[in-house]
């Protein structure tokens, strides 16, 4: 008679577990289990903390544009897919000890030092294109903390499912992964609402830090026997964290003594810069708008002159040459709002809408650039420039659009066939439409130009180019395409006899005939078909 041999259960080391599950004498289970729910959410926080902000330490070097947001967006992600097959990983090599303290206190020290790394970081891989840069400096800054933080969860999934010797993995796989979705939408919401408004990037990054690390001694206190009985050892534990503060507190960016204005927000970060100026009535001071690192234009403190580093400025004057009178206008992005004010300041009795979308911009714009000095027509409006266009009642004489998303990038929605059938309709029967544009006019890197001009005309009958370096369409520089329904009789406006001083007359010069420019390249950009963005990155990439 044959007897059936009993097999015993391999103890959790056969399978690689070092430790047994815990035991009400190491804490309560509840106690636990709330800490690895904990745990899970506040990781899940601190990765979305990590690429949000991160987007404006990028941002200042790069632009704030689809291209800066790709590449931090996708290295994240291929660091987070690699950070859940590290902690399955070690998750099934050591089901129940110190090494979710050791995941929490890596991600807290690399955390802490991000203020000090960029520095460095971005002096190197600063000069990198739009392109490359950002995955070069989000692989160097955020990649390793992002991977260890994702590592979090699903070690948690296991450490969870030992609370009940493996009966509820599904459950507690579901907990979670629940607790730390939950954790990346707080996180998502905290830091585009609150603390990159209201908070030096510096300290966003040194209270993650901190957060993780206090994670982190919990997390030893309750899987580190030794620990509680061991002052000694907990002490050396609690140094790298203290180390990484201090480091990441070395190198502080002194702000310059001409920098009057510093701010972030979720859509810059907005300098106000002052140097001593030269003006044609005297010593000046000239007053510098920054956006991340374009210039979005400047005034003079004392004078109404245009500094002669913001010549284009000048270009308002199109509204002077083609309109004899001006009820109401509208700009599209307010830069420091000299344009507008100029304007104001030739129309007797005209009425401005600048539409803004930072509403931090505004708010420079009154403190810094006279904006309240034309309460009553000059009406700052924090928006969307479409959306604004898309509510409002009012027709205008003229419509000027000068809004910038980054280094030379229009927002795709502001240059589209369906745009500017949105701005015609706003327009008066003699109204017309300007367009500030960064761009080439000839040469290989024109198709932006190309395009834009090329979808004008698909809307308006009559497209005009005047150039702020009219002798040299090779370079880059500001164009002002004009578009209306109607013949602005460019040829009588240069027949005119002008004086040498007449301001008319340099806008008349700046005119840039078509049969000087080329249009066969161009696409017609739609709000279903739009490359701008690829198309000027392309364009920093190779350079004039």
């Amino acid at each position: 008679m044959s007897r059936k041999r009993r097999r015993k259960a391999a103890p959790p080391e056969a399978h690689g577990q070092q430790e047994a599950a815990p035991t009400a004498s190491d804490a309560s289970t509840t106690v636990r289990r709330v800490f690895l729910l904990t745990a899970a959410f506040c990781a899940g926080a601190a990765v979305m903390v990590i690429e949000l902000a991160g987007n404006r330490i990028l941002a200042p070097w790069y632009g704030n544009s689809m291209y800066t947001w790709t590449g931090l967006i996708g290295v994240i992600l291929i660091s987070i897919s690699g950070g859940y097959y590290l902690g399955g990983y070690l998750a099934d090599r050591r089901g129940s000890d110190r090494t979710l303290g050791h995941l929490l206190a890596a991600s807290a020290v690399l955390t802490l030092v991000i203020p000090t790394l960029q520095v460095a970081c971005l002096n190197v891989l600063g000069g990198l294109n739009v392109l490359a840069g950002p995955v070069a400096a989000t692989m160097v800054l955020f990649a390793v903390p992002g991977c260890l933080l994702a590592a979090v969860a699903p070690y948690a999934v296991r450490l969870v499912s030992l609370l009940s010797q493996d009966r509820h993995v599904g459950i507690s796989a579901g907990s979670v992964g629940m607790a730390g979705t939950l954790g990346s939408v707080v996180g998502t919401f905290a830091t585009g609402f609150v603390l990159v408004p209201h908070m030096p990037l510096r300290m966003i990054f040194m209270l993650t830090g901190g957060l993780l690390a206090v994670l982190a001694m919990v997390a030893y206190w309750l899987f580190w026997p030794r620990l509680r009985t061991d002052a000694g050892l907990a002490a050396l534990l609690v140094l790298p964290f203290i180390g990484a503060a201090l480091f990441g507190t070395l190198g502080v960016d002194e702000t310059p003594t001409n920098v009057v204005h510093e701010q972030n927000t979720f859509y810059h970060r907005i300098r106000v810069v002052e140097n001593p100026y030269d003006g044609l009535e005297g010593p000046d001071t000239r007053r510098t708008l920054l956006l991340d690192t374009t210039i979005e234009g400047g005034q003079l403190v004392r004078s109404r002159e245009v500094p002669t580093d913001h010549a284009y400025q000048h270009h308002w004057g199109l509204t002077r040459l083609f309109l004899p009178t001006v009820d109401r206008g509208v700009f599209l992005g307010g830069g420091a709002f000299a344009m507008p004010q100029a304007v104001l300041d030739h129309f007797d009795g005209a009425e401005v809408d600048v539409v803004e979308i930072d509403p931090a911009v505004v708010e420079v714009g009154r403190k810094y650039f006279r904006v309240d000095d034309y309460a009553g027509r000059l009406h700052a409006v924090a928006a969307d420039g479409r959306r604004f266009l898309r509510s409002t009642e009012h027709r205008y004489d003229f419509i000027f659009g000068d809004a910038y998303a980054g280094i030379k990038c229009i927002p795709p929605h502001l240059i589209t066939r369906e745009f500017f059938e949105l701005v015609k309709s706003r327009l008066t029967d003699e109204g017309i439409f300007i367009m500030n544009i960064a761009a080439t006019p000839t040469g290989r890197n024109s198709v932006v130009f190309q395009s834009a001009v090329k979808t004008l005309g698909e809307v308006f009958a009559h497209q005009y180019v005047f150039a702020s370096d009219p002798g040299d369409l090779t370079a880059e520089q500001n164009l002002f395409l004009v578009a209306a329904d109607r013949d602005l009789d460019i040829d009588e406006l240069a027949a005119r006899e002008y004086e040498p001083e007449d301001p008319d007359l340099h806008l008349v010069l700046s005119y840039v005939a078509p049969a000087r420019y080329d249009l066969s390249q161009g696409y017609v950009f739609t709000d279903a078909r739009n490359p701008v963005e690829y198309l000027v990155a392309k364009t920093l990439v190779q350079g004039n």
